[in-house]
């Protein structure tokens, strides 16, 4: 046994060693002295590579991430002003910011195999004594090169020599306890909730956490308002050392600020829609963040829906020059973007599907950007279809994201009621500790036949509508401490709306509050504003809320809430 492992870690040694050897070569593949500068000197280089560049791949000299110079075939992309194209290690199209006030920062917009036009973005361009062939490109590694590549093939063995004695100190089978089996694990489905996000947005929060101290993101629901954030503070921490990055609401900023730290602060005016009751907890919490802010051993994004940061724009004027001054917007048309939409539709949603007879086949990108709808972002929507591919077939007939989960939650009810028990009774809780008893009192009152086991049983079909809350790993949090909730505000907007529907007078008695608030309005006889993701409630709804809230002795707190304006029976909304 002891002999086959030897032969076993000679040959992964061999193939560490064949794959180094294969880097040696090939790191310095495409690396030049000089670009082109003109034209006619880029066309000429460009038709030497067209062997190598074929399909939506170009010809391009770039500066790389260490400065070098080099020749690859990548897909063009536009730039706007003030940004030059560099090439990544991974060989694809980044963009690194200039000072539009410095000669030869590109002042215009322009397409990345265009760059010749401004020779700024090369850096030194000037031909070196190194000797060149023909295409400028240096002959030989040169003896630098050699040695570093000799040091990283003794260090790597040295590592992995040590990970060997490591792992047999416990056993090659080894797994620790924590991860196998353990029921937190992601699982397939994962995956599918990875939003699309667009490298521009990244490079441009990059450039502004460089040198800022808070960068502003808005979007439309449904837009990767959280994603991009993510994207942004993992990539600012990852090329800058010791830096850590955090999620929390607004209501649960710390007492104190981390340093070196990144704060994602997301939820504002609530998770599902507007509360207008929150503005005072929005001022103070922004005067937290002020205040965190003057300190600058910290960096804050802040994530806000677009709609709600337009309704709020005067009373959050005061903070436009601290922490709200450098803004990405999500919600900007742009056509390469689209495009990138588009392809990711064809490909990841109905390129993986097999039959020919699916209705996915008629699934077309303008669908999904209908005028009518357009409260709720393309790339959701797509992760949604991608996630329900059995949902297709009614989204092109409806061409409505929200009507058709309301149709799908609808039709759970009747095929697994289990399942649809669950989802509402997350709805109704807002999130389920997975510790909890179920309350007896909104089992009874929904006619519920669910337990406690239920949601461990159907845990498999759940996974496709929530998420563990507070399971990560990092946080210390035993599994049987994880939280319930819908993995995305949208899908607990969807699963409110069908729920009311059925059953409006437990959604007023029972559900919670913050949803209440969110999302529900009293009828208008203006019922042509009936905003997108609210539901209207007739006036025995409304007094049926009025008389909760004033046992509750919420009535001063909440008084300038519509539902407790509303007058009920010619009378204003007791508070």
């Amino acid at each position: 046994m002891a002999t086959r492992s030897t032969v076993e870690l000679f040959g992964i040694l061999i193939i560490i060693l064949t794959y180094l050897c294969k880097w040696g070569i090939t790191s310095n593949a495409g690396v030049v002295d000089t670009c082109p500068d003109t034209e006619a000197a880029w066309k000429k280089r460009a038709s030497r590579q067209s062997t190598s560049c074929g399909g939506r791949s170009v010809y391009h000299c770039l500066q790389d991430e260490d400065g070098k110079k080099r020749e690859v075939c990548v897909e063009k992309s536009l730039l706007n002003p003030g940004y030059c194209p560099l090439v990544t290690h991974k060989n694809f199209v980044d963009w690194n910011r200039c000072n539009l006030t410095t000669p030869g920062c590109p002042n215009t917009t322009y397409i990345s195999d265009e760059v010749y036009k401004f020779p700024f973005c090369f850096g030194d361009n000037t031909p070196s004594p190194i000797k060149q062939n023909e295409n400028g490109q240096d002959i030989g590694p040169g003896a630098v090169a050699g040695i570093v590549f000799a040091v990283l093939v003794l260090l790597l063995l040295s590592i992995f020599l040590l990970f060997i004695m490591y792992r047999r100190s416990r056993g090659l089978n080894y797994v620790p306890k924590d991860v196998e089996g353990h029921p937190l694990m992601p699982t397939g489905n994962e995956t599918s909730r990875r939003e699309v996000v667009k490298a521009h947005h990244v490079m441009e929060g990059m450039a502004v956490l460089k040198k800022h101290d808070s960068l502003l993101i808005t979007g439309k629901l449904g837009t990767a308002v959280t994603s991009t954030a993510d994207s942004i503070m993992n990539e600012f921490a990852r090329k800058n050392d010791g830096w850590k990055t955090k999620h929390c609401k607004y209501q649960e900023l710390p007492v104190r600020f981390d340093p070196k730290t990144i704060y994602f602060v997301y939820g504002w005016f609530g998770l599902w829609n507007d509360n207008p009751c929150d503005l005072p907890a929005v001022i103070l919490a922004f005067n937290t963040l002020t205040n965190a802010h003057k300190g600058k051993k910290n960096k804050f994004i802040i994530g806000m829906r677009s709609d709600v940061n337009k309704k709020y724009a005067s009373d959050l004027e005061q903070f436009e020059d601290n922490l709200l001054h450098y803004s990405i917007s999500l919600d900007t048309v742009n056509f390469l973007r689209d495009k990138g939409y588009e392809d990711y539709l064809n490909d990841k949603v109905k390129g993986v599907c097999q039959d020919k007879s699916c209705k996915c086949k008629s699934l077309k990108f303008d669908m999904l950007t209908k005028e009518k709808e357009n409260k709720i972002g393309i790339p959701l929507k797509m992760n949604i279809l991608e996630n329900h591919h059995n949902l297709i077939a009614e989204f092109v007939k409806r061409k409505n994201i929200k009507e058709t989960l309301k149709e799908h939650f609808k039709s759970l009810k009747d095929t697994d009621g289990l399942l649809y028990q669950c989802l509402m009774y997350v709805c109704l809780k807002g999130e389920h500790k997975r510790s909890a008893d179920l309350e007896k009192g909104i089992v009874k009152k929904l006619k519920f036949e669910i337990s406690k086991k239920s949601f461990e049983q159907n845990m498999p079909a759940l996974e496709k509508y929530i998420r563990m809350k507070n399971s990560e790993k990092q946080q210390g949090i035993q599994p049987e401490a994880a939280t319930y909730v819908f993995w995305h505000p949208f899908i607990y907007i969807c699963a409110f709306h069908t729920l009311f529907e059925s059953n409006p007078d437990e959604v007023m008695t029972c559900c919670n509050m913050d949803a209440i608030l969110q999302l529900v309005r009293p009828e208008s006889t203006d019922s042509h504003k009936k905003d997108y993701f609210i539901v209207l409630a007739d006036q025995e709804r409304v007094k049926l809320f009025q008389k909760r809230v004033k046992d509750d002795g919420m009535g001063e707190a909440l008084a300038g809430h519509p539902l407790l304006k509303f007058k009920v029976d010619g009378s204003p909304g007791e508070s």
